[in-house]
């Protein structure tokens, strides 16, 4: 084996250490839209709860999204079936209009704090389902929406 092979894989091991959990879904906007009741599902596993968590939540929007903020439901289930709801924005642009996305050509993502020093009082499987809190439509213009948990 090649020392560069070895140099690639204890590069991505370490990379992927990073996150406790990490996923993005792409495929509840097939038509660069959220959907009115559409709810986004992430199954988090928690192993450690002696630890604190920084916990965020990443928008993907295409430029020219014409939303100041964006305010969205989140449902969390514990594996033994407590429910929590909270809600949180997504601050889009700036009071001059200016994006706070972070923009690639016509790709963006914001992120949002969800939990700064989060605590899980169980281990196990989590359910966290996302909504948006805008009554009676659809957004066009959202491409993506993810859950990072990082270790504090």
């Amino acid at each position: 084996m090649s020392v560069k092979w070895v140099l690639i894989c204890v590069l991505s091991i370490f990379l992927s250490s990073c996150h406790t959990f990490k996923e993005h879904n792409e495929e509840s906007f097939p038509n660069r839209s959220w959907a009115m009741g559409k709810e986004v599902v992430f199954k988090p596993v928690i192993k450690d709860i002696s630890k604190d968590y920084k916990v965020y939540l990443e928008l993907r929007h295409i430029y020219g999204l014409q939303l100041k903020n964006l305010s969205v439901k989140v449902k969390t289930i514990s594996p033994s079936g407590k429910e929590e709801v909270n809600n949180y924005i997504f601050e889009i642009m700036d009071g001059n209009n200016q994006y706070k996305s972070n923009c690639s050509g016509d790709m963006c993502d914001v992120k949002t704090i969800a939990g700064e020093n989060m605590k899980f009082k169980e281990s196990g499987e989590y359910q966290i389902i996302v909504t948006h809190n805008i009554p009676s439509t659809s957004i066009n213009g959202i491409m993506g929406l993810g859950l990072i948990i990082d270790t504090k």
